[in-house]
This record gives C-alpha cells, sequence and structure tokens, in this order.
C-alpha cells in the first residue's frame, strides 16, 4: 500500500479526536480569558489598535526588536494562505457558515492571544544574539518549573511551524505560481527562487527579519484588500447574498436537521485558528522578541492582530468569494482552496491575469509567513541549545524543507500539521491556564498606571506574588 494513503489513514481519525480536546481547550478557556479580562479584545478596541499601528519609526533607531516590528512578524505569520487558500477550504467544506465560526472564534482567541503573548513577554530571556526569545517552552519551564515539558514543547513548535507550516506555505504558493506560469518544471524553479529568498532573510537574524516585515507586511495587506474590493465591486449583486450565506448557513434549519452544525462550527474553528494561530503558542514566540517597557503592551497588539487577521482579511476573501455566486454554484464549479479564488478573480474582472495576481500574493503571504514560522522556530532552538552551530543548522533545515516542499504534493502534509497544530493548541492553552494569574496581575498593573494617568506604563517584576521566575523585568 502506499505509504501516503498508510499516513492518511492512520492521521485522520487522531486528526479527529485530537481536534474535540483542543476544541474544549481554546474555545472553553478562550471564554473564561474573555470574561476574565472584561470583553478587553473588544471594548479595549481603540486602545490595542492605536499599540500596534504606533512606534511605526521606532524600529529604524532600535538595534532589539521594536513593537510594531513584533507586530508586523506576527501579522506576516497569521496573514498567510490560511487567508486565502485556507477560507476558500472552509467554505468549500462546511459551507458559508463557516466564516461565522470563524469571526466568533477569532474574537473569543484574541483573548488567548493576550494572555500567552503577556506570558511570553514577562519570561522571555536575552540570548545571545542580544535578542529577546521566549514563547511556551519559556514560559513552562521558568513558570511552571517544568523542563522536560517545556523541551517537549519547543520541539513540537519546531516541528509543527519551522517544518510542517513551512512546507505547507511553501509548498501552495509554489502549487499557485505553477497554475499561473506554466512551463517545464516550473515548481521546482518556484521552489529554488522561495529557498533563496528565504535564505537571504533568514541569515540575517532576527532584525532583518524584522525590518522586512515591518516594510513589507502592511503594505501587501493593504494591497490585497484593495484587490478584493475591485473584485467584490464587481459582483456588487451578490454582496448581500454573501452575508446572508454567512448567517443562513450559521444557524440554517437544514445545517441543524441534517446533524452538520457541528461540522460547520468545527470547520470555523480549524480553519480559523489555522489563519489566525490564536492560542496555539506561536504568535507567543514572535511577541517575546519584542523590546517594551510593559509585556501588556505587547499582548494587547497580538490580541489586535488576531482580530486584523480573520476580521478583517479573511473576511474579504470570504466576500469575494460568496459575492460571486450562489453557494451550489460555487461549489459546482469544482474548485477548492487557491485555485477557487484565481477563478474568481479571473471571472470576475482580471481575465487571464486574475491567477496571476493570486499567485503572486500567495507567493508574498506565504514567504512572510515562513520567516514568521523561521522566527518560531529560532526561539524554540536557542531555548534548547543556543550555540550557533545548532541555530544553523536550524537554518539550513527550514530552507530545505521550503524547497523539498514545493516539489511534493501538501495534502498529507496538511493533514498532519492540522494534527499537531491541535495537539499544540491544547497544550499550550492548558498550561497558559496555569500561569493565568501572572498574566492578570500584569494587566492589573497596567490598568493601575493607566488611571494614574501614566502615558506609557513600565513594568517591574515586584508587582507580582511570586516574581521568582521572571529574570528580564528588574
Amino acid at each position: 500500500m502506499d505509504i501516503n494513503q498508510v499516513l492518511t489513514d492512520v492521521f485522520t481519525p487522531i486528526n479527529t479526536y485530537v481536534w474535540y480536546i483542543a476544541f474544549i481547550f481554546l474555545v472553553g478557556l478562550g471564554l473564561y480569558f474573555t470574561i476574565r479580562l472584561k470583553g478587553l479584545q473588544i471594548l479595549k478596541i481603540r486602545e490595542t489598535s492605536k499599540l500596534a499601528l504606533s512606534g511605526v519609526k521606532e524600529g529604524d533607531t532600535k538595534h532589539t526588536v521594536s513593537s510594531f516590528e513584533a507586530f508586523c512578524i506576527g501579522l506576516g505569520a497569521r496573514v498567510g494562505v490560511g487567508n486565502i487558500a485556507g477560507v476558500a477550504s472552509a467554505i468549500i467544506a462546511g459551507g458559508p457558515g463557516a466564516v461565522f465560526w470563524m469571526w466568533i472564534f477569532a474574537i473569543i482567541g484574541s483573548a488567548s492571544s493576550f494572555m500567552e503573548s503577556t506570558l511570553a513577554q514577562l519570561f522571555k530571556e536575552k540570548k545571545s544574539d542580544g535578542h529577546y526569545h521566549g514563547g511556551p517552552a519559556y514560559y513552562v519551564q521558568k513558570g511552571l518549573k517544568n523542563r522536560a515539558l517545556a523541551v517537549v514543547l519547543a520541539a513540537l513548535i519546531i516541528i509543527t511551524f519551522g517544518i510542517g507550516f513551512v512546507g505547507v506555505q511553501a509548498s501552495n504558493s509554489a502549487s499557485a505560481l505553477a497554475e499561473a506560469f506554466v512551463f517545464d518544471n516550473n515548481t521546482i524553479v518556484f521552489g529554488a527562487l522561495i529557498a533563496i529568498a528565504a535564505a537571504a532573510i533568514i541569515f540575517g537574524g532576527v532584525k532583518r527579519i524584522a525590518r522586512f516585515s515591518a516594510k513589507v507586511v502592511p503594505v501587501m495587506a493593504l494591497l490585497w484588500l484593495i484587490f478584493c474590493v475591485i473584485v467584490i465591486l464587481c459582483n456588487y449583486q451578490g454582496i448581500v447574498n454573501a452575508f446572508v450565506m454567512i448567517f443562513q448557513y450559521a444557524f440554517g434549519i437544514e445545517q441543524v436537521a441534517g446533524g452538520l452544525l457541528g461540522a460547520v462550527i468545527m470547520s470555523g474553528l480549524k480553519r480559523g485558528v489555522f489563519s489566525n494561530e490564536a492560542g496555539l503558542g506561536s504568535i507567543a514566540n514572535i511577541a517575546s522578541t519584542a523590546d517594551v517597557k510593559h509585556p501588556v503592551k505587547q499582548g494587547m497588539i497580538q490580541s489586535f492582530g488576531t482580530l486584523v487577521d480573520t476580521l478583517i482579511v479573511c473576511s474579504f476573501t470570504a466576500v469575494v468569494i460568496l459575492s460571486f455566486s450562489d453557494y451550489n454554484t460555487i461549489v459546482g464549479l469544482g474548485y477548492d482552496k487557491a485555485p477557487l479564488v484565481q477563478y474568481i478573480f479571473g471571472e470576475s474582472v482580471f481575465s487571464s491575469a486574475g491567477p496571476i495576481i493570486v499567485s503572486l500574493f500567495l507567493l508574498v503571504f506565504a514567504f512572510t509567513s515562513l520567516i514568521g514560522y523561521y522566527t518560531m522556530s529560532e526561539s524554540n532552538i536557542r531555548f534548547i541549545s543556543d550555540k550557533k552551530s545548532t541555530v544553523f543548522a536550524v537554518r539550513v533545515l527550514i530552507i530545505i524543507v521550503a524547497f523539498l516542499s514545493c516539489i511534493a504534493g501538501t495534502a498529507l502534509m496538511e493533514l498532519i500539521c492540522d494534527t499537531f497544530m491541535a495537539a499544540m493548541g491544547a497544550v499550550n492553552m492548558l498550561c497558559v491556564f496555569l500561569l493565568s494569574k501572572f498574566a492578570f496581575q500584569a494587566y492589573d498593573d497596567w490598568k493601575k498606571q493607566k488611571a494614574e494617568g501614566i502615558e506609557e506604563p513600565v513594568f517591574h517584576r515586584d508587582v507580582l506574588d511570586d516574581p521568582s521566575g521572571i529574570t528580564e523585568w528588574e
């Protein structure tokens, strides 16, 4: 029997059951954090957005990673294949109602993103490269005092994101490019180009990644929204029906009677988490790199990033698809993932240029995600071993994975990554819950200083009941 089929048969049932467990932790604890934080992600959105977009020039004068640069690296990791191919896949597999549940889980998940990012800042540490590093492995070892679990988490993140998600992003990008530019050995050529470009950025270190992300990510995200608006306006007669379908399929009688509502909800959760990564511990690694005066600042910034990714970028892609025609017609086209979006772009307004435009966006989004995933991997490999040779080996490994995945198929890799992602989310959220008192105390300190009229609060570890595991906030 084909090895791909064997692995598919093994991972399919595992994936199903692991996601049931992940649902409990991601949604249940996300709701708990939302209540404890009194809806911070929505009621404080003016403050979180202002913090996220402030300090644009700050990174030019700092040798460390600024708060805005960390926001852009995080947004670059989030805004990837999931915002184009993932949204299309969610609609085809779970119906238009999956988009509604993506919104709901993004709102819930943004509270989790605040918690994990704040913890990552609290327990971060400076490594030999002169930059801060942190994430689940760091706050588990220093907060829960469990080195063994911390090493397992570090290895899981490297495997899931540094290898698995890099492969998914690169291969989807290469496939879209191959669809748009047809010539002999095109996937090999595109794979080589992606790998070479990644090497040029990755070997420059975390600061070069930060500067690149700060310049490229906001521009490309804005351009994608502009192109989406053009396509939506060309199909303006279907805009109202697009939103009608989203709500109709989210709560429709047919879905409830057919027992499909659970599948719609789960599809929304899976694709939403794949896109915004809230609660998975991945963005926490990026949040820890920022040089800020208070850990809550980066927590609020990354909370806002979750909403930007799903409520804005994913939503525009969804309306592009659903305003094109009714759901049955869209399914009947026979396309899925990126090819569906490419087809709609071409048929709506851009003709033969449509697939090329979408593939170029996929290339850039996948590339920014790839270097974001590398940042996570570097933080975790430095946790296990801070030797230059080890870091160098991981850099080479990720570049090789990016190249080889452009040649191989993506279906099995996506299934395996999806399973690891669920497991990572469940374990990370449990750890965040066990350490949540630290994040809540830091947030109380932030609010106290704000109430006293302090424009930019400054954190000191002594405000915590137990600062023993905190090393960088003296």
